[in-house]
């Protein structure tokens, strides 16, 4: 069996090889990036995107040569929310500061939607609905200082809310949930999910 990961993350092959989980990437399309599509609230929006990038990534499958191997895909879409407003990606350093500046001392949450997918490539099938993990943090209130060093280090680029807690600052405490739902992969969760195939992905 294949399992396949839709996500150019390095974030996510790190944390998915560090599983032990022997693995092959697929990049989901640009145009499977769809800003704010939904209105559901960041879980809504996290669920339609990893469904977006998953059925963009079984598109991608059905275009190749047909394989005897099963798959299954694994896709997730990332984003932080604070104080009811939802944080994706930042777009320039204007944007990553703003960002900053609202998650500055205040407590926020990381929500991850994640699809696991067992597909046979050619045939017509829909994707599972997803599953959300959420983890709560608490900022704390650091200098302007500290703000700037950050930015300045392009650290923030690709991340949702423009921080990674893989980057070590020290500035963010885990309250509630996932440490690595933090970092771009719900990792407590996706074993749950992939449990049923376990002894065929991970054979000892």
């Amino acid at each position: 069996m294949q399992l396949i990961l839709a996500s150019g993350s390095p974030q996510r092959r790190a944390l998915l090889a560090a599983a032990g989980y022997p693995f092959e990437i697929v990049i989901p399309d640009d145009s499977a990036e769809c800003g704010i599509c939904s209105t559901g609230g960041p879980a809504g929006q996290v669920a339609e995107m990893a469904v977006r990038k998953a059925q963009d990534v079984f598109r991608q499958l059905n275009e190749q040569p047909p394989r005897d191997v099963p798959r299954i895909l694994i896709a997730c879409d990332t984003l932080a929310e604070c104080g009811g407003a939802v944080l994706g990606k930042p777009r320039d350093e204007e944007h990553a500061s703003q960002m900053l500046m609202m998650l500055r001392g205040q407590v926020h949450r990381v929500y991850s939607g994640l699809c696991v997918w067992p597909c046979v490539a050619g045939s017509e099938q829909r994707c599972p609905q997803p599953r959300i993990a959420v983890t709560q943090l608490q900022m704390e209130k650091i200098s302007d200082a500290h703000l700037d060093a950050y930015l300045a280090s392009g650290l923030w680029r690709g991340k949702a809310g423009a921080l990674g807690y893989q980057d070590r600052q020290g500035w963010l405490t885990i309250q509630q949930g996932s440490q690595s739902n933090v970092i771009g992969l719900p990792m407590e969760l996706l074993a749950e999910m992939l449990a049923p195939w376990d002894e065929v992905l991970r054979p000892e």
